[in-house]
């Protein structure tokens, strides 16, 4: 009864370790992985926008820069305008002090004029009397002399003073026509002046609503980038909880498996019968075994030099000659697969706690992107693709955070 109960028991066991093996997480690695793709994007377009502000930035600090020259240049003509203003208004006074020097003048001339001819309609209606009347009607020499230079005093005074006076007229006329001509020349300067600060105020106007034009982009471009930002910690968030459930649900079925394994040798030797390799029965303080049979490591981890683009090497090398089977360490889904020019075929496992192991060099890859892969399950074929000098398997473990393309020495990971 005991023996009958107990086979029961195991049985129930295994097919509880085959329904956990084959169940559906609620997070799969490849939904975790659109995340990340999709916070890639977001980052890029942070970026991007960065780029843009930076630009509008720029563009606003050299129209500020603008606009305060242009503001200056307007007030430096206003005020040459006003300074025009004052010498034109100079000059219009002293035109008008001219005009009335140059009437009174006129009138002192008009006056003179005036008395001159009316002593000669006074000698023309004294009869024929004339200046030689005068000389030869004198008694005498004495008083000859002294009526010749009076009337040549009085003819010379008459006619000095019109001299004199036509002569100031003339001189204020030339006065009045130099101010006139500088006043037009004062005129001619302040409408090129106004013609100039009116174009500067117009830049200036356009200038001005430019910067406010930069200054809505700048502020509608804060605007995205804060929603952004606030995304992408969205996004981080929610990537920090995925990984966080499946890590929790990759670690409760290792646990299953490992409990099953544990209460029944007919379920153990049932799981390694499954899919795996003699080489992975061993484990190491991780739970990982080895990634070939009868492990013979060449080039180990760190050894330095030219052949690596980083300067040394960042994994551990296992010798295998093409065609032998490679073993996936432990429990994972495939995260990655390809080719490139360094690792040539290639394939990358995630076993949760951020552990990552890669494997390259591969001649056929015999898994793909997002399959739930088992301990011990060949993946691929050894062989020489890629940046090689022979056949090998190249091998990594990969942490977020660690050094080189986050690998890290793989030897404390195997057994």
């Amino acid at each position: 009864m005991n023996k009958i109960c107990i086979r029961l028991f195991s049985i129930i066991l295994i097919m509880c370790v085959i329904t956990n093996a084959n169940m559906v997480f609620a997070v799969t690695q490849s939904d975790i992985n659109k995340q990340k793709n999709e916070q890639s994007q977001v980052s890029e377009q942070i970026e991007d926008i960065k780029e843009q502000k930076e630009e509008v930035e720029a563009k606003k600090s050299e129209a500020q820069k603008q606009v305060e020259k242009l503001n200056n240049q307007i007030d430096s003509y206003e005020n040459e305008i006003d300074k025009l203003e004052i010498q034109i208004d100079d000059a219009n006074k002293k035109i008008k002090d001219a005009e009335k020097q140059l009437k009174e003048n006129q009138e002192q001339y008009d006056e003179q004029q005036k008395l001159l001819e009316q002593r000669l309609v006074a000698t023309y209606e004294a009869g024929e009397t004339s200046f030689l009347d005068v000389i030869l009607n004198s008694n005498g020499l004495v008083d000859m002399i002294s009526n010749y230079y009076l009337v040549s005093e009085i003819v010379e005074h008459d006619t000095e003073l019109l001299d004199e006076i036509e002569a100031k007229k003339q001189e204020i006329e030339k006065s009045k026509k130099e101010i006139e001509d500088s006043k037009k020349t004062l005129v001619t300067a302040k409408a090129s002046k106004e013609s100039v600060a009116t174009q500067l105020k117009s830049t200036q106007q356009e200038k001005s609503k430019y910067v406010n034009e930069l200054t809505q982009e700048e502020a509608n471009l804060e605007k995205e980038l804060k929603e952004l930002k606030n995304h992408e910690s969205s996004i981080s968030s929610k990537i920090k909880s995925m990984q966080a459930a499946y890590d929790a649900e990759l670690a409760a079925k290792k646990k299953a498996e490992e409990a099953a394994k544990n209460t029944s040798k007919s379920s153990s030797n049932s799981s390694s019968s499954s899919g795996g390799s003699s080489s992975n029965k061993a484990a190491s303080s991780y739970g990982f075994g080895w990634p070939v049979a009868n492990p013979v490591i060449g080039t180990g981890y760190g050894v330095a030099g030219r052949y690596w683009s980083s300067g040394h090497h960042t994994g551990v090398d296992f010798r295998a000659s093409t065609g032998t089977p490679i073993y996936s360490i432990g429990d994972g889904i495939v995260c990655d697969t390809g080719y490139n020019s360094a690792y040539g075929n290639f394939v990358e496992i995630y076993h949760g706690n951020s552990i990552y192991s890669f494997y390259a060099h591969a001649s056929r890859v015999q898994v793909s992107f997002g399959q739930k892969i088992s301990k011990g399950q060949q993946i691929m074929l050894s062989g020489a693709t890629g940046n090689v000098t022979g056949p090998h398997l190249h091998f990594e473990i990969r942490t977020p955070g660690s050094a080189y393309r986050n690998c890290v020495n793989p030897r404390p990971y195997l057994p």
